[in-house]
C-alpha cells in the first residue's frame, strides 16, 4: 500500500483517522484538529497515510463530494528542544483490523521520520512517541520502526497541599538546617546568565551518570537541546530553578515551572551526581521545592514523571504525597 504525504484536501480526512476513534463524533473532533492546528504550532503537512484502494468506494463529504478514506496515518509535531512527537492512526472501532494495518502504520512511520531527516534536520534530531501501555499497535509500529524503548513512565501528581502536609513537609525541610559540606543549592535566578546554560549543563551531565532514569536517552542530545526542552514547559522561571554545586561544582539540579493552563507545576526534573544520591538529598531538595511552589500558588497541585525502574524516586515521591494518574511508554528514534 503506498503512502502519500497529505495536501490539504486529505486534512481532514487524516484528522479522521488521528482523533481517537471513540469520539462520539469523530467528524466534529476531525474538525477541530484541522481547524486548532495552526495555533497550536501543528502543521497538517507533516502526516503520511496510506489511502484505500480505487475501485473501494469513497466516503462522502457534508457536501457530498465524495472524500478518499484514509487507512493509517501518522503526524509529526515538531517541538521544542529539536524533538518532533509522533501520532499514530489507532484500530477503528467495532471493526475487524486488517492484516496489513501495522506494515501501514510502520511505512507511515518511516515516510515521516525520512521526511523529517532530510528536510527538517537543523529543527529535530530526535522522534519520540508516547503511547499508554494498552496501545499496542503504535509500541508495534515504532519498534518494527526503529524505534528505541527508553522506557515505561508513570505520571504521579501530588494535590494541593493541606495545612497538615504543609506541616509535614517544614518537618522534610528545614530552612535552618545546613546542607552536607560543601554543598550549596543556588536559584537560577541568582547566576550569571552568561555561565546559566554551561553550569546547568555540567550539572545536569554529572546526574546522567548511572541513573535509572531513562538511561537508554544518555549521549542522544546535545545539552543544549535538552536545557531548551526543559524551559519550554510551563512557564519558564529561573527563581523556581536551582542549582546543587558540591565544592563550587555543578553536581545536580532541581527544576520546577509552572504551567497555568493546569493548575499545576511541573516538577521538570531532579538529578544528582552519584556521590549526593542516598544521603537525603532529593528528599530536600524535593520538599523545598514544594514549600516553594506552595506559597507561589497554594492551590495548585505538582505533577511529575518518573521511570518505573527508578525506584528510589517512586518511594520519594511516595512519601510525599504523590499518586499515579497515568502510563506511557517513551519510545525514541534519533535522525
Amino acid at each position: 500500500m503506498p503512502v502519500v504525504r497529505v495536501s490539504t484536501d486529505l486534512f481532514l480526512p487524516a484528522a479522521r483517522r488521528l482523533v481517537s476513534q471513540t469520539n462520539a463524533s469523530i467528524e466534529d473532533a476531525a474538525r477541530r484538529l484541522v481547524e486548532s492546528a495552526p495555533r497550536h504550532g501543528i502543521d497538517m503537512s507533516l502526516c503520511f497515510v496510506t489511502l484505500e484502494a480505487p475501485s473501494r468506494p469513497l466516503r462522502a463529504g457534508r457536501a457530498g463530494k465524495a472524500q478518499p478514506v484514509v487507512r493509517q496515518a501518522c503526524l509529526a509535531v515538531k517541538g521544542s528542544g529539536r524533538t518532533a512527537m509522533l501520532f499514530i492512526s489507532e484500530p477503528s472501532v467495532g471493526e475487524l483490523e486488517a492484516p496489513e494495518a501495522r506494515d501501514e502504520r510502520v511505512a507511515c512511520i518511516r515516510a515521516a521520520v525520512d521526511l523529517l531527516a532530510r528536510e527538517h534536520a537543523r529543527d529535530v534530531g530526535l522522534v519520540q512517541a508516547l503511547p499508554e501501555p494498552e496501545e499496542i499497535w503504535t509500541t508495534e509500529a515504532c519498534d518494527q520502526a526503529g524505534f528505541i524503548r527508553v522506557g515505561d513512565l508513570s505520571y504521579l501528581r501530588c494535590p494541593p497541599l493541606k495545612a497538615r502536609d504543609a506541616q509535614r513537609l517544614a518537618h522534610e525541610f528545614d530552612d535552618r538546617a545546613p546542607w552536607p559540606e560543601g554543598v550549596e543549592i543556588l536559584r537560577c535566578s541568582d547566576l550569571p546568565p552568561s555561565l546559566l546554560d554551561d553550569l546547568l549543563g555540567e550539572a545536569l551531565e554529572s546526574s546522567y551518570v548511572d541513573t535509572l532514569d531513562c538511561p537508554e536517552l544518555s549521549g542522544l542530545r546535545s545539552k543544549a537541546d535538552v536545557i531548551d526542552s526543559h524551559r519550554s514547559i510551563g512557564r519558564y522561571d529561573p527563581s523556581t530553578w536551582w542549582l546543587v554545586q558540591r565544592n563550587g561544582k555543578p553536581r545536580g539540579c532541581m527544576l520546577l515551572s509552572g504551567c497555568p493552563d493546569q493548575r499545576a507545576t511541573e516538577l521538570v526534573y531532579l538529578g544528582l551526581a552519584p556521590e549526593l544520591r542516598h544521603a537525603g538529598m532529593g528528599k530536600r531538595l524535593l520538599a523545598m521545592g514544594l514549600q516553594t511552589m506552595r506559597r507561589i500558588h497554594p492551590t495548585w497541585g505538582v505533577t511529575c514523571a518518573v521511570d518505573e525502574r527508578n525506584t528510589p524516586a517512586l518511594r520519594l515521591y511516595d512519601r510525599l504525597g504523590f499518586e499515579r494518574v497515568a502510563r506511557r511508554v517513551a519510545l525514541v528514534r534519533p535522525i
